[in-house]
């Protein structure tokens, strides 16, 4: 009976044990924003006040409110801003090259993990 116990216990914990860490700013995020964004989202004078080269800059958001919205990828104006629309291109960054679909989903995913 015990190990009958410890197999359905331990069955029940191995998914939890293999899944994947949460997304970080650091590790995850900040190569893409340094790819795409930094060029006109950092230094003295950020382009809409908005820097994008920290976590605590890109929660601060910027002159338009807040960019990004821990927990909720829709609720901040970032993803509307970097995601294409019915064909149209995406209204950031302007001009190729444009945020592939996993770079999306990137950033989606940390902010659905809480914007650690």
């Amino acid at each position: 009976m015990r190990v009958m116990l410890g197999l359905i216990v331990g069955c029940c914990l191995v998914p939890s044990a293999l899944a994947a860490p949460p997304l970080t700013f650091d590790r995850d995020v900040k190569p893409i924003m340094q790819r795409h964004c930094v060029e006109c989202h950092a230094g003295w004078f950020p382009a809409s006040g908005l820097r994008l080269d920290t976590r605590e800059h890109v929660l601060a958001g910027g002159s338009q409110g807040k960019a990004v919205i821990a927990g909720q990828p829709d609720k901040g104006w970032l993803v509307n801003m970097i995601v294409p629309v019915a064909g149209n291109p995406s209204k950031m960054p302007p001009g190729p090259p444009q945020l592939s679909g996993e770079e999306i989903a990137t950033i989606k995913q940390w902010i659905r993990d809480g914007a650690r």
